[in-house]
């Protein structure tokens, strides 16, 4: 674990330009904490626990719904033009007097929930379609967060009273010693990729889940890779604020396009922010 200038998270967030985004932050870190109570009802029995099936053949949990709520309820809406998450549609889309636009996956992993802790990852964006900043949250036996703005990758903890930092800097250049997780049937993926996740099975261990932010979370413990072969991963959601995170900590990463295009994180272009309201454009 390494601090090197930021001992407290406020020293950080105090940095953060602009404003907006820093109250920004702010807010949804706190509305964080609520969330584990809010799984915890749902788990017991408490709340509705029923759900649809979603497109990608999961479970979609109202869970996910009531989730998302808490943060669209509580978010002041000076602070964001748009507000937009994974379960947004025509009829809740969320318009603000604020300059940024917050795309949020509040609780990515509800399908599993009962097996594994969840995670969100929320991808904050200017009005150039461009991300400034990107937040990963764990909703494990404390909170852990990892986020990543132009001033660097920080990851803190909650420990129940107060936010904690582990480490202000991170570099998950390859280890000896690699993990890997792969989502998606072995026996859908193209010879080339077959190839590719062979290879990986001899030098690393696979510790794929089903929760990309805790997947995710072990490639950053213990460098490696994640990958999912199969259309399911949301461009707005998951693959753009995880990108950028990845060019934070010395890391790589690309998206492969209907086309076969390899696409990696220095090439992508800045989203249509007047297309966010389309949601075939929104849910890609």
């Amino acid at each position: 674990m390494s601090i090197i200038k930021y001992h407290t998270l406020e020293a950080y967030l105090e940095e953060i330009q602009p404003e907006s985004l820093r109250e920004i932050l702010r807010e949804i870190i706190n509305i964080s904490l609520d969330v584990p109570k809010q799984i915890l009802t749902f788990l017991l029995g408490e709340n509705d626990y029923s759900g649809i099936i979603n497109v990608s053949g999961d479970d979609q949990l109202s869970l996910d719904i009531a989730t998302q709520e808490l943060f669209m309820q509580r978010i002041p809406n000076n602070l964001y033009s748009l507000l937009l998450g994974e379960e947004t549609d025509e009829n809740n889309i969320m318009e603000g007097t604020g300059e940024l636009i917050i795309l949020g996956d509040f609780i990515d992993g509800s399908s599993i929930v009962r097996t594994r802790s969840p995670g969100a990852i929320v991808n904050i964006i200017d009005q150039d379609g461009c991300t400034i900043a990107a937040l990963t949250v764990s909703y494990t036996l404390f909170l852990r967060f990892d986020l990543a703005t132009d001033l660097g990758f920080i990851q803190f903890i909650h420990d129940g009273e107060s936010f904690r930092v582990v480490r202000d800097t991170l570099d998950i250049s390859p280890s000896k010693n690699p993990v890997f997780g792969l989502g998606g049937k072995y026996n859908d993926h193209s010879a080339k990729q077959k190839l590719f996740v062979d290879a990986l099975d001899i030098k690393g261990k696979n510790r794929y889940g089903g929760c990309m932010v805790q997947d995710m979370n072990n490639v950053f413990e213990k460098t490696g890779v994640f990958g999912y072969f199969a259309p399911k991963l949301r461009f707005c959601y998951e693959i753009v604020p995880y990108l950028y995170i990845l060019s934070k900590v010395n890391g790589e990463g690309f998206y492969i396009t209907a086309d076969g295009h390899e696409i990696r994180c220095r090439d992508i272009k800045p989203l249509d922010v007047n297309k966010l309201t389309s949601m075939h454009y929104l849910h890609q």
